[in-house]
């Protein structure tokens, strides 16, 4: 288990400790938890648990989005560069 230093003022150390007390729980192990409920659980690549998934149930969303062709059609052309 690592370990980490964290600096807080005297207050949000007070109210840590007393809503650790609350819990019965460590200051060290009530602050984990804190954090574990805080945070998105991450996959090896550091995507949240189940993004990807949750991306391939809205697929339907994106069936009528223009190609990049499309898109590009307006624009005006690239000048030709300059021989050096």
């Amino acid at each position: 288990m690592s370990q980490v230093t964290i600096y807080m003022d005297e207050e949000a150390i007070a109210r840590a400790k007393a809503s650790a007390a609350a819990a019965k729980l460590s200051l060290s192990a009530w602050i984990s938890q804190l954090v574990k409920e805080q945070t998105s659980a991450l996959d090896a690549n550091g995507y949240p648990l189940g993004f990807f998934e949750e991306i391939a149930a809205q697929a339907s969303a994106w069936q009528d989005f223009p190609l990049s062709p499309s898109l590009r059609a307006g624009d005006t052309p690239d000048l030709p560069r300059e021989a050096l």
